[in-house]
C-alpha cells in the first residue's frame, strides 16, 4: 500500500468523530448555500516541479470550503497561504494568522504537558486512575483499576469513547448555553463496556483525554489550561495559540461553517465555551508547526528524556504493521519515511498536522468546514495526501 495512502486511511478512520460532532455522513449537506458549488473538491497538480501550493488552496475553496489556510516547511523552502473568506457575513479574506478550532489535533498539548509534569516528579504516567480520580467515578469505567494515564495518553486503555454516540452533540444544541467540560463529557462514556482489557488492543476514544484532563488538574490543583500556557504557549511565542473556553480574551475562534439542522452556519461561538484536553486548543497553523517541530528539533524545549516519554518504546502500541500511537500523536513508519502526525475534525473545522521526521518537513492544514460535507472531506484529504506525496519523493534527510 502506498505511503500516502495508508496514512490517510488510518487518519480518515481514527479521527472523523473527534471532538463535538458525530461520525458518519449527513443528507443535511444538500441544503447549501448555492444549489451547485462553483469548484469542485479536486486537487489537480500544477504541471511543474515545484507545486504551486497556493493555487492548490485557491482551487478547493468553494460553498461548502469558506477558508483554508496551509503551512509548508521543508529544509529547502517554506510556504504559509490562505485561501477565501474567514466571515461569510463580512467577507473579510482568510488571514494566514487566523486562529482555528484544532480539534483533536490539540491532543499533543494535553500529551506534552502530562510528559512534562512526569519529568518533573509530579506524576507518574505509569500509576493507576484510582491514584488520582475518585471511586466514585472509577466504579462506572470497567477495568478502571488497571488502566494507567499512559495507557489513557496512547488510546490502549479500552475505555469507551463518549463520541461514539450523539447524546452530547444532541444535549449541547439543544441547550447552547449548557457548560461542557471534561467532567461533562465524561459523563457520557460512564457504564459502557470496555472495547478491551487494558493494554490488549488500540481504539481511539476521547474520553481518555478527558479523563487525562481531570488528572492533570488533581495534580497541579489549578486548571491545566495555565500550564499548558505557562510550559508550552508561552516559552515558545505560540501568539496565535489559546485555551478554548478557558481563555476567551486571549484570542477569537475564526468562524467555522456546517450544517446544523439543515442550515449552513457559523459554529465558532458554540464552541468558544467549551473546555476539553480531547480538544483544548485554537492556534493558527504556523503556531502548530512551530510546536511540533521544537518536538524534534529544539533540545531547549524538548529533552530526549522528554522524546522518549512522549514516542519512545515504553509508549508506542501497534495499530497495524505501520501505525503506532505515541503519546498525543500517531507514528507511521515506511521504507522512505518516518511521519507523526495527529489530525482533527468537528462541526465547522477539520484539520492536519504532520511532521516528516525522516524529511524534517512539516505540513499543517486547516479548512474552516466539517465532516459533514462531503467536498470538505475531500478537499482536506485530498490535499494532504498530495502533499505527502510529493514531501517524500526526496531522499530523507541524513
Amino acid at each position: 500500500m502506498q505511503l500516502t495512502t495508508k496514512i490517510t486511511h488510518s487518519v480518515l478512520m481514527a479521527s472523523m468523530c473527534l471532538g463535538l460532532g458525530a461520525c458518519g455522513g449527513s443528507d443535511k449537506h444538500t441544503a447549501a448555500i448555492q444549489p451547485e458549488p462553483e469548484k469542485k473538491a479536486e486537487v489537480v497538480q500544477p504541471e511543474s516541479k515545484t507545486l504551486d501550493y497556493q493555487a492548490l488552496i485557491d482551487q478547493l475553496v468553494s460553498d461548502e470550503v469558506p477558508g483554508i489556510l496551509l503551512y509548508v516547511r521543508t529544509p529547502e523552502h517554506e510556504f504559509t497561504g490562505a485561501a477565501g473568506v474567514a466571515d461569510l457575513e463580512q467577507h473579510t479574506p482568510m488571514d494566514v494568522n487566523s486562529s482555528f478550532h484544532i480539534a483533536s489535533s490539540g491532543k499533543i498539548f494535553t500529551a506534552l504537558l502530562a510528559t512534562m509534569l512526569h519529568e518533573d516528579g509530579m506524576l507518574d504516567l505509569d500509576n493507576t486512575l484510582d491514584t488520582w480520580l475518585p471511586t466514585t467515578l472509577l466504579d462506572q469505567i470497567q477495568y478502571s483499576d488497571q488502566i494507567t494515564l499512559r495507557q489513557l495518553l496512547n488510546h490502549s486503555s479500552g475505555i469507551y469513547n463518549y463520541s461514539d454516540k450523539n447524546t452530547y452533540v444532541e444535549d449541547k444544541l439543544a441547550n447552547p448555553a449548557l457548560p461542557v467540560t471534561n467532567e461533562s463529557l465524561t459523563q457520557y462514556a460512564l457504564n459502557n463496556p470496555g472495547y478491551f482489557k487494558p493494554g490488549a488492543g488500540v481504539h481511539y476514544s476521547n474520553t481518555n483525554y478527558t479523563l487525562a484532563g481531570m488528572i492533570l488538574d488533581k495534580v497541579l490543583g489549578h486548571h491545566n489550561a495555565i500550564e499548558i500556557r505557562n510550559r508550552i504557549i508561552t516559552p515558545l511565542s505560540l501568539d496565535a495559540t489559546f485555551a478554548i473556553g478557558y481563555e476567551q480574551d486571549r484570542g477569537e475562534i475564526t468562524p467555522g461553517y456546517d450544517y446544523i439542522d439543515g442550515e449552513f452556519m457559523n459554529v465558532g461561538p458554540l464552541f468558544s465555551s467549551i473546555w476539553s484536553n480531547a480538544t483544548p486548543i485554537a492556534s493558527s497553523v504556523s503556531d502548530l508547526a512551530l510546536l511540533t517541530r521544537s518536538l524534534f528539533k529544539n533540545p531547549d524545549f524538548a529533552s530526549e528524556s522528554l522524546h522518549g516519554l512522549l514516542r519512545g518504546s515504553d509508549s508506542l502500541v501497534r495499530e497495524d504493521e505501520n501505525t503506532q500511537y505515541a503519546l498525543g500523536m500517531m507514528k507511521h513508519t515506511y521504507p522512505n519515511a518516518t511521519v507523526y502526525e495527529h489530525s482533527g475534525g468537528n462541526h465547522g473545522y477539520s484539520t492536519q498536522n504532520a511532521y516528516i521526521e525522516s524529511h524534517d518537513s512539516s505540513i499543517v492544514l486547516f479548512l474552516s468546514c466539517g465532516f459533514s460535507s462531503e467536498e470538505c472531506v475531500n478537499a482536506e484529504y485530498g490535499l494532504f495526501e498530495l502533499l505527502l506525496t510529493e514531501l517524500t519523493k526526496a531522499p530523507a534527510v541524513k
